[in-house]
């Protein structure tokens, strides 16, 4: 089957509404830019992001901790630039010669290696530092997972467009039919709901702790000295915070000031929210939720066993335990969102 091209290239759209037309060739220049820097590192370049010399990696859930230049640069190398001729496959006619699913496979591979693999908890830690006007621990090699995260979305979006090529459907929404789009829509608040109350739950464990640290309550602590310390009082306050309100705002994927401006908005107020102002960066915030869920999980549930973290001492690192599955749950969540309160396509016109 020879995927067809039906992309709307009306000039009053967007850059950003015409994203299918331009993600393979990002890919293709984002492969290319990682691989030559493989090189870099393979003949002897500094700054290897991974392996020995990055001295937080392991404590920082890093699955990369010890990979050596070696081979770490070869492969880098070699993903960069054959995900390069893979990305001008997917978007050219010469690609219609390549089976599909080798190119598919392939896109997806990259995707979830980039977004998930890559990056660890160091990602999370200096997003919530930002509020804390903390940039100290803000390096190349965090700087280097940022590029990957990006470049992991980058492929993602390369990879479904050409998935919705394969499928003759609208590359802009992936509906083939009306009733596929109206099915979709209908049941999205059915699962979505139960997914998004998940998702306000698992917010609160590590919320709760830091906010009793906070108020001085030794909850899962033994170390009397961080609990109420002055120092780091508004510390904990805010890193409680920034889950707890963000388990909060959750609920505005089924609640009307989810998608209208609520009244205190002023100007804004009584008008429709747009729907990337809301699944653009909850879709971000889902994604570094599950990375550092994954990253940690592994090393926590070993402490666990090995008696390392008991009752006394569980509460600074177990509450992570809820954070894998919060991301996954508020990824779907985001998922029922989009779906329910998306339009009808103006590339396609199906509703």
């Amino acid at each position: 089957m020879e995927p067809k091209i039906n992309i709307n290239h009306s000039a009053h759209f967007s850059w950003l509404s015409r994203w299918p037309q331009w993600t393979g060739y990002a890919a293709a220049i984002w492969s290319l830019l990682y691989g030559l820097l493989g090189l870099y590192w393979l003949f002897g370049g500094t700054r290897f992001p991974f392996g020995k010399s990055d001295l937080r990696g392991k404590m920082m859930g890093s699955f990369l901790s010890d990979l050596n230049v070696e081979v770490g640069g070869t492969v880098i190398a070699t993903a960069g630039l054959v995900g390069t001729v893979v990305a001008f496959a997917m978007i050219s006619t010469w690609g219609r010669r390549i089976p599909i699913v080798i190119l598919l496979s392939f896109a997806w591979i990259k995707s979830v290696t980039l977004v998930l693999i890559v990056p660890d908890a160091r990602i999370v830690q200096n997003f919530a530092y930002l509020f804390l006007l903390h940039f100290d621990l803000i390096d190349w090699r965090v700087a280097n997972q940022v590029f990957c995260i990006v470049g992991g979305f980058i492929w993602g979006a390369s990879a479904l467009v050409y998935f919705r090529l394969t499928r003759n459907a609208c590359v802009n929404c992936g509906r083939k039919d009306v009733s596929e789009g109206s099915s979709a829509k209908s049941a999205a608040p059915q699962w979505g709901k139960w997914f998004t109350y998940l998702a306000v739950i698992l917010a609160f464990p590590y919320g709760i702790v830091r906010w009793a640290w906070a108020l001085g309550i030794p909850l899962g602590t033994n170390n009397i000295a961080i609990v109420g310390n002055e120092d780091i009082v508004i510390t904990e306050a805010i890193l409680g915070g920034l889950c707890i309100g963000g388990g909060i705002l959750t609920l505005g994927l089924i609640q009307r000031w989810g998608e209208i401006f609520p009244r205190w908005c002023l100007f804004l107020a009584g008008k429709q929210i747009p729907i990337w102002i809301v699944v653009a960066p909850a879709t971000f915030i889902s994604a570094i939720i599950t990375i550092t869920g994954l990253k940690l999980s592994p090393s926590i549930i070993y402490m666990m066993v090995n008696g390392t973290i008991t009752i006394e001492n569980w509460g600074k690192l177990v509450p992570f335990l809820s954070w894998l599955p919060w991301g996954i749950s508020l990824g779907i969540a985001i998922l029922a969102y989009y779906l329910r309160r998306r339009g009808r396509c103006k590339h396609c016109g199906k509703l």
